[in-house]
């Protein structure tokens, strides 16, 4: 009995030993998030939306991206999922905050709100937007494909259907370097988003 108990203790102190010294080798999680562009360029457009609500959703992502371990794609039909780069959050909402603070920037408005709006809050015009592929090949580059239309309240119909695909070279190593090719691309789609409700929106008299 006694011999039994000195084996099941050494068995149980060299597990121990084993499992701290593969999480010593592990390091730290690191975690990202997408950023907005910093101000809207001289070529971003410049008339005014006036007194126009804009609301951004839904946005639907693919299930396999929308998790908070970074994928990346290392083949056609493979992914990667790293366990220690990770997003701050969800990345469909971090996603769709970018993209609302992209807008209210390049159409100098403050009244974008993304869904769930609040009460008060009722669009004018809707940003409907299917993400398709948003990750990337580490060190390489960022890829979104999404289909997006913009629809009046109160239509049937959208005015706009187009789809944006946008590859971003990563210009940094590392999981830094993907996540700003990223940004990247969500600022292009942004900005495309942004010309086409200016080309719908009536310019007030």
């Amino acid at each position: 009995m006694k011999r039994f108990l000195i084996r099941s203790l050494l068995f149980f102190v060299a597990c121990s030993l084993l499992f701290h010294g593969c999480g010593g080798k592990s390091g730290p999680t690191t975690y990202y998030t997408l950023s907005p562009i910093e101000a809207a360029p001289e070529s971003s457009p410049q008339a005014a939306i006036g007194e126009v609500n804009i609301g951004v959703g839904p946005v639907t992502f693919p299930t396999e991206l929308d998790r908070q371990r970074i994928v990346t794609r290392s083949g056609r039909n493979r992914l990667e999922i790293n366990e220690f780069h990770r997003w701050g959050g969800s990345l469909e909402a971090n996603f769709v905050r970018v993209l609302t603070e992209n807008l209210s920037a390049l159409l100098h408005s403050n009244r974008i709100m993304a869904q769930p709006w609040e009460r008060y809050f009722t669009p004018d015009y809707r940003v409907v937007i299917d993400v398709r592929r948003f990750d990337g090949r580490l060190e390489e580059y960022a890829s979104l494909n999404a289909t997006w239309m913009i629809v009046k309240t109160g239509s049937d119909k959208p005015l706009v259907v187009r789809q944006t695909i946008v590859q971003e070279a990563a210009s940094a190593k590392g999981y830094d370097g993907l996540v700003a090719a990223q940004s990247a691309a969500a600022a292009t789609i942004s900005r495309e988003i942004a010309a086409a409700l200016q080309e719908q929106i009536p310019t007030a008299p």
